[in-house]
């Protein structure tokens, strides 16, 4: 799909609106269509938490509370001394500017479908969404309302918020992306991504009442997993993100406060562990970073991020025996996982090594069949003078695109 420049746009399968035209007639159009994603043109995709190594997010409900080591959030074996913990915020506050928006006239019985259409439509005829993406800006709903900018989380943060104003079942869900690899330095990113899901919202001719409110042109296939997460846990990623980008700027004191703040708020988050782990691997505390690491694999003993971890911070100690356990399993994980090789693919490609790229990338797809794996491979083959490999490869990503958007949007027959 296509984003409009700087517009935000309505899309579901087949179908593109710009949000700006959102008035009666499309608002009709809307009662045929089961998931509505309001998406802003931005450059890149917000990564809501950064790690080492990823896997696919659980779909359990980890326990509330867990047992810890104090001193791994204290700050002294960093700093010195005790950190505080960033100051505490309500990221769903809402101010009474916000409930007078949200507001519903007396006059008025609404159908939860027709709340959503009424603060859609007030969000949008107040320009909310006309380029106010700031990817750093990770703001409270109140915030996020006065000065009409901010990233996914601060979007979601408002939407949530206003659409409990206006008496929607609204929750948050995580959506949890493929990792991006670094195979040079042995680090990935972790894409999250955070939107909205609204229950009871009745619409004719489809069973499923629940609709998925999304800020973000993200574009996850169908491999990323999704799950509802509790209001602690959607805030401990408000935290975690501002210690990320506390991290990118260098600022180690405030990347920590707020991570303290992030974990007092959800300790079961087990990707706060491994941040925590990072920021004490960047600032060469290996024996902290490790039981930061060991903290996460308490919760859940297949996090291959915390198994990486915990291998990197051993080597640092000089434990090299145990180091190596561990990095055979992070290896074990590697040679499975299709991104790894798709990622070692375009490394290749971008040194102009094709005979290694199209090794690498063939790996990924013996393991997986994905459109951007046969789009690689089909560049690759030109690069090769291979026509008869590029063409084949050009149709089996159109196939695997088709088959992807049919499984993420399965009412695209009925739509198109």
């Amino acid at each position: 799909m296509e984003l409009n420049s700087g517009q935000l746009v309505i899309r579901w399968p087949g179908v593109k609106y710009p949000l700006g035209s959102l008035h009666a007639p499309l608002l009709r159009y809307l009662r045929d269509v089961a998931t509505v994603q309001a998406v802003q043109t931005m450059p890149t995709v917000l990564a809501v938490l950064i790690s080492l190594l990823v896997i696919s997010g659980c779909a359990t409900q980890q326990p509330k509370n867990i047992e810890y080591d104090a001193n791994l959030i204290d700050g002294t074996a960093l700093f010195g001394e005790p950190v505080a913990a960033a100051p505490p915020e309500d990221p769903l506050w809402v101010s009474p500017e916000m409930a007078e928006f949200a507001a519903i006239p007396a006059y008025r019985r609404m159908t939860h479908y027709s709340r959503f259409r009424f603060l859609m439509k007030k969000l949008l005829d107040n320009d909310y969404f006309v380029e106010q993406y700031v990817a750093d800006a990770t703001h409270t709903a109140a915030m996020t309302f006065e000065r009409r900018k901010g990233n996914c989380v601060s979007y979601t943060n408002l939407f949530v918020a206003l659409a409990r104003e206006a008496g929607l079942d609204a929750s948050f869900q995580l959506v949890t992306g493929r990792p991006v690899w670094n195979v040079e330095s042995g680090y990935l990113v972790k894409n999250n991504h955070i939107n909205v899901v609204l229950k009871q919202i009745t619409m004719p001719g489809y069973t499923n009442n629940e609709m998925t409110v999304d800020f973000n042109a993200i574009d996850m296939d169908e491999d990323a997993s999704r799950r509802r997460i509790s209001d602690e846990h959607a805030v401990s990623l408000f935290y975690a993100n501002i210690a990320i980008q506390h991290l990118r700027r260098q600022e180690f004191t405030d990347a920590f406060a707020y991570l303290k703040r992030a974990i007092t708020t959800a300790p079961a988050n087990q990707d706060l562990w491994n941040n925590l782990g990072v920021l004490y691997s960047v600032m060469e505390q290996p024996q902290m970073a490790e039981a930061s690491y060991r903290t996460a694999l308490r919760l859940e003993p297949r996090n291959k991020t915390a198994i990486a971890g915990v291998a990197k911070s051993l080597e640092q100690q000089g434990r090299l025996e145990e180091a190596q356990h561990y990095a055979e399993l992070a290896r074990r994980y590697q040679r499975r996982n299709p991104y790894y090789h798709f990622a070692v693919a375009q490394q290749a490609y971008s040194k102009n090594a094709y005979e290694a790229a199209l090794e690498a990338v063939n790996e990924a797809i013996q393991i997986k069949k994905r459109s951007k794996f046969y789009a690689l491979r089909a560049a690759t083959a030109e690069q090769l003078g291979d026509n008869l490999l590029a063409e084949e490869s050009y149709r089996l990503q159109d196939k695997y695109r088709k088959r992807s958007n049919r499984i993420s949007n399965p009412l695209s027959q009925r739509i198109n």
